[in-house]
C-alpha cells in the first residue's frame, strides 16, 4: 500500500513513538523505502570563519545522531534512506515529502520547540496543512 514512507525525527517522545510505527509500517509493506528527516536550525549567514564551519559541523554531528537514534528505533527495515535538512521543519518535510514521492508522512504530535504544551505541535500542524500526502501524527 505504501511506497515511500516519510518519517520525521527530532528526538522527542512522540517522535521516538512515530519512528518505531513508522518501522511496522514499512515492514509491512514490502518494496516500501523509509525516509528518516531531521532538520537542524539554518546557519546565521552572517556568521565568519571559523565559526561558521564550526557551527555547521556541530549541528551536522547532532542532526546525524538524531538520524542513527530514529533508525535504531525503527528497526529493520527493506531500505531506509537519510535526510539531514537546514531550515524550517515544516517547510524542509513538505519539500521532502514532494521531492521524493512520498506518500505517508509520519510524526509526532509534538516536538521539542518552546511550546510543546500546546495539544498539537506548530510544525505538526504546518505540515499537516501543506502536505502532498496523508499525514500520521503519533501522540
Amino acid at each position: 500500500m505504501f511506497k515511500n514512507i516519510l518519517l520525521t525525527y527530532d528526538g522527542s517522545e512522540h517522535a521516538r513513538k512515530a519512528a518505531a510505527l513508522a518501522g511496522e509500517l514499512a515492514r509491512q509493506n514490502p518494496g516500501c523505502t523509509l525516509w528518516v528527516v531531521t532538520v537542524v536550525d539554518p546557519v546565521p549567514t552572517e556568521l565568519q570563519e571559523p565559526y561558521l564551519s564550526q557551527l555547521i559541523a556541530e549541528r551536522s554531528v547532532a542532526g546525524q545522531k538524531r538520524i542513527d537514534e530514529a533508525l535504531e528505533l525503527v528497526g529493520q527495515v527493506p531500505q531506509a534512506n537519510r535526510e539531514l535538512l537546514f531550515g524550517s521543519p515544516a517547510e524542509s518535510i513538505v519539500s521532502v515529502a514532494e521531492t521524493r514521492g512520498c506518500d505517508l508522512i509520519v510524526m509526532g504530535t509534538r516536538g521539542l520547540g518552546p511550546w510543546r504544551g500546546l495539544l498539537l505541535g506548530s510544525q505538526t500542524q504546518k505540515v499537516i496543512s501543506m502536505a502532498p500526502c496523508p499525514v500520521l501524527a503519533v501522540k
